[in-house]
């Protein structure tokens, strides 16, 4: 979320701001387009809070679920980054190399 906040902000942004015409156009053909572009803004604006906000809160709720069963499980209460599944990929490659 925070490497990728910057560019997902901007993109949105542009993609917002370059429909803005459309929605403004008076025009015969412009009134069939108008609901299109309104759905892709607002569906845009929506998509994006979800990617940059919800969906972080929701992967470190998941990982403290896991934490948590896995401490029930075991009695040791691991760290964050054990439950990873890249990380744990990490250390299987690095155990296999050694």
């Amino acid at each position: 979320g925070i490497n990728r906040f910057r560019p997902i902000l901007l993109t949105t942004g542009t993609t917002v701001l370059g429909l803005l015409p459309l929605l403004a156009e008076k025009s015969l053909q412009a009134k069939f387009l108008i609901p299109m572009a309104v759905s892709v803004a607002y569906g845009l604006m929506i998509g994006s809070f979800f990617v940059l906000v919800f969906l972080p809160v929701l992967l470190v709720l998941l990982n403290d679920m896991k934490r948590l069963a896995t401490w029930t499980w075991t009695g040791q209460k691991p760290l964050r980054e054990q439950l990873e599944p890249a990380i744990k990929e990490e250390l299987k490659i690095k155990h296999y190399m050694d």
